[in-house]
C-alpha cells in the first residue's frame, strides 16, 4: 500500500512536469522564446566630460558640448548577429557619413576584434544624423550615442595656451589601459590639455544595458545601479583674456610671430600669442586625414607655439644683459665713454663691424647708448668684459635655458659659454665677444625667455617662474588646490645698477628707439632689438614693461621678419599696455604701424 502511494506521487509528478514542459514549448513558446533572445548584457561606458578652462577672471575657455557619434557595436557574446556588415550596408552607411569603405570597414573588424564600440565619425551634423537614425534598422550593429565633445568658445584665441586633445592611438592605449583608458578615449596632445590631462581627464561611468539577439538596447538592467561619471577638474588660469584680445589684435597682420605678457609680481602668464594660429574645435571635431597633412606640411607651422618652441638671436634687446654685465663688473660707469666714437662702424681684428645707424651716433655715455641702441658702444663693451663674463650673466638671469612653464615641449635657447664651445669642438672666434655684446653671433633666445628678461628688470633682480593654472578646482567637492609657484630665482645686482638699466630703458620709449610704445600718462620701459636673418628679412623684437614705477606686465614680441624692432615691435606692445593699463585713454598712431 505504501509503495502504491509513492509511485502514484511519482506518476502525478511527472504528468505535472511534462504538462509543464508542454506549456513552456508549446502554448508560451514565442514568450519565453522572446525573453531568451533578449538575455544579453552589455556594458556602455558613460563618458567623463572633460575638466573646463577659465581665464583669471572666469571668462570660460574650454568647455564641453554634447555631440552625437555614429558607432558600431560588437554583436553580445552568443548572439546569432554577424559581427561584419554586408557590403551594400556599408556603402549606405559611407554613403550617410561621407567617409570612405575602406573606414567602415576598418571600425567594424576593430570592434569586433575588441569588443568596444568604435566610432565611424564624431559630432555628426543633424542632416546626417537624421539620415542614419531612419536607417538604423537596416544597419546591424549600427548606433548612435550621445558623448561630450570639447568646445572652446574663444575659438583660436589662446590656442597654443589651451592646445587640443585627440582620440588615443593604439600605442599610447597599450601603455595606459591599465589607468583606465579605453579604445575612442580623448587624450591631450598639446598645451594645457596635454599638461594636465590627469588633472582634466574624468572618471568614466557606467550602466549595464540588457539588449536583443540584433544588439539593440531593451532596457536598463536595474539588478545593477548606473555609476555616473565624475567630470574632470577645473583649471583657473593667470591668463587674462582681455589682455590676450589686445596682443592677437594688436598682431591681427603679423604673418609669423609671438607675443609673452608675464605679470613680474608672480610669474603669472597673462597673455600668450603665436601667430599664425589655428582652432582646437577642428580638433575637438576631428580631423581628416587630408586636413591633418594640410596643417602639419603648412611652411608657416600653425601648430608650432612659437613663444616657447622657436628661439631668435634677441639682437639689440640683449644689451639690456650687457648693460647689466657691464655695470656688476665695473667695466661700465653712468659716465662711461668709449675711445671710438660711433661713425657707422668699429673696426677690430681686420673686420668692419657696422652699427645699425650708418650715419653713427657720435660718442655716448651708457644710458644714450641704450636708448639709442648704439652698437658701436656695445662692441667695445663686449671687448672689455669678454664672451666669458657676458655669458655667465646671461646665465646668471636664467637666459638660454627652459623656463619650466606649465606648457609642454619648451625649447630652451642657446648661450654660448665656453663650456658650450668646448662640447661642439669649436673655439670662439675673436669677434664673438662683439656678437653676442649686441645680441646675435649663436645666441638663440625664446620670446618666453625674453619676457622673464624684462621681467626680471621690472622686479629689480626677481627672476620668475612662468606659470598659466593658478587653480585646480575639484567640480565634486568644490575644493580649489592653489599652484602658483613662489620659486623666484634672485640676481645679486646692486639696486643702483636697477635703477640705472630701468632709467636707460625707460629712456628707450621716451627718446629712443622704442618710441612707438609710449602710453599717455604711462611710464613704459623698453628696449628694442634687429636680429638678422639668414633666410630672409631681419627679424623685429621688443622687450618692455609698464608702469615703471609699478610694473604689472611685462612684455616681449617678436615679429619674424619684420625688419626693425621699433617699426615692427614696439607698436604691438604700445597698442596692448594702452589698451590693459589705460583703456578710457585714446590709441595713438602707433598701432597703426603694426606690419602687414
Amino acid at each position: 500500500m505504501r509503495y502504491q502511494r509513492v509511485l502514484i506521487l511519482l506518476i502525478a509528478g511527472m504528468l505535472t512536469l511534462l504538462v509543464g514542459a508542454a506549456r513552456l514549448q508549446l502554448l508560451q513558446h514565442d514568450k519565453y522564446k522572446d525573453l531568451a533572445e533578449r538575455n544579453w548584457l552589455r556594458l556602455e561606458v558613460l563618458r567623463a566630460p572633460r575638466g573646463r578652462i577659465f581665464d583669471t577672471s572666469g571668462v570660460l575657455l574650454a568647455d564641453n558640448a554634447p555631440a552625437f557619434s555614429v558607432v558600431f557595436q560588437p554583436p553580445p557574446v552568443g548572439s546569432t548577429r554577424p559581427d561584419t556588415l554586408p557590403s551594400d550596408r556599408r556603402a549606405l552607411l559611407s554613403s550617410m557619413l561621407g567617409i570612405p569603405d575602406s573606414v567602415v570597414r576598418s571600425v567594424v573588424h576593430e570592434s569586433s576584434r575588441t569588443g568596444i564600440a568604435q566610432p565611424f565619425r564624431r559630432d555628426v551634423p543633424d542632416n546626417v544624423l537624421a539620415a542614419v537614425d531612419e536607417h538604423l534598422s537596416e544597419l546591424p550593429g549600427v548606433e548612435i550615442l550621445t558623448e561630450p565633445r570639447r568646445a572652446y568658445p574663444e575659438s583660436t584665441r589662446a590656442a597654443h595656451v589651451m592646445g587640443y586633445a585627440g582620440e588615443i592611438s593604439q600605442i599610447e592605449l597599450d601603455s595606459l589601459e591599465d589607468k583606465g583608458y579605453r579604445a575612442g578615449d580623448l587624450i591631450g596632445r598639446a598645451g594645457l590639455e596635454a599638461s594636465y590631462e590627469r588633472e582634466l581627464r574624468g572618471e568614466d561611468g557606467r550602466k549595464i544595458l540588457v539588449v536583443n539577439a540584433a544588439g539593440r538596447r531593451v532596457r536598463l538592467f536595474e539588478e545593477e545601479k548606473p555609476i555616473l561619471p565624475v567630470a574632470g577638474h577645473d583649471l583657473v588660469l593667470t591668463l587674462d583674456v582681455k589682455l590676450q584680445r589686445a596682443l592677437e589684435l594688436a598682431m591681427l597682420n603679423v604673418k609669423q610671430g609671438s607675443a609673452v605678457a608675464i605679470d613680474p609680481r608672480s610669474g603669472g602668464v597673462l597673455a600668450l600669442v603665436s601667430r599664425p594660429s589655428f582652432d582646437p574645435n577642428e580638433f575637438a571635431r576631428g580631423l581628416s586625414r587630408a586636413r591633418w597633412n594640410e596643417l602639419v606640411n603648412d611652411p608657416t607651422h600653425p601648430l608650432l607655439d612659437r613663444a616657447i618652441q622657436a628661439a631668435y638671436p634677441p639682437g639689440s634687446t640683449f644689451k639690456v644683459v650687457t648693460s647689466l654685465a657691464g655695470l656688476a663688473e665695473g667695466v661700465l660707469t653712468p659716465e662711461s665713454h668709449f675711445p671710438a666714437s660711433c661713425g657707422g662702424g668699429y673696426l677690430y681684428g681686420g673686420r668692419f663691424y657696422k652699427c645699425w645707424d650708418h650715419k653713427g651716433h657720435g660718442s655716448l655715455a651708457l644710458l644714450d647708448a641704450l636708448a639709442h641702441s648704439c652698437d658701436v658702444y656695445y662692441y667695445q663693451a663686449g671687448l672689455k668684459l669678454g664672451l666669458k663674463r657676458i655669458t655667465e650673466w646671461a646665465r646668471r638671469l636664467h637666459l638660454g635655458e627652459r623656463s619650466g612653464i606649465d606648457l609642454p615641449q619648451e625649447r630652451g635657447g642657446l648661450v654660448p659659454t665656453l663650456d658650450w664651445y668646448a662640447k661642439v669642438g669649436r673655439k670662439p672666434t675673436g669677434g664673438a665677444a662683439l656678437n653676442v655684446a649686441i645680441g646675435q653671433g649663436e645666441l638663440l633666445l625664446t620670446p618666453m625667455q625674453l619676457a622673464m628678461l624684462a621681467a626680471t628688470v621690472a622686479s629689480r633682480g626677481r627672476v620668475p617662474h612662468p606659470h598659466l593654472v593658478k587653480e585646480i578646482r575639484d567640480p565634486q567637492t568644490g575644493l580649489v588646490r592653489h599652484v602658483e609657484p613662489n620659486d623666484f630665482k634672485n640676481v645679486d645686482v646692486s639696486s643702483a645698477d636697477w635703477d640705472l638699466v630701468m632709467q636707460a630703458m625707460e629712456r628707450v620709449v621716451e627718446s629712443g628707439t622704442g618710441g612707438r610704445a609710449k602710453v599717455q600718462g604711462i611710464r613704459v620701459a623698453g628696449k628694442t632689438g634687429t636680429a638678422q636673418n639668414p633666410h630672409g628679412n631681419d627679424h623685429a623684437l621688443f622687450i618692455a614693461f609698464a608702469p615703471v614705477d609699478q610694473p604689472r606686465v611685462a612684455l616681449a614680441i617678436v615679429v619674424e621678419n619684420g625688419g626693425h624692432g621699433s617699426d615692427a615691435a614696439a607698436p604691438v606692445a604700445g597698442y596692448a599696455f594702452q589698451q590693459y593699463l589705460a583703456p578710457d585713454r585714446p590709441v595713438g598712431p602707433a598701432f597703426s604701424a603694426t606690419p602687414a
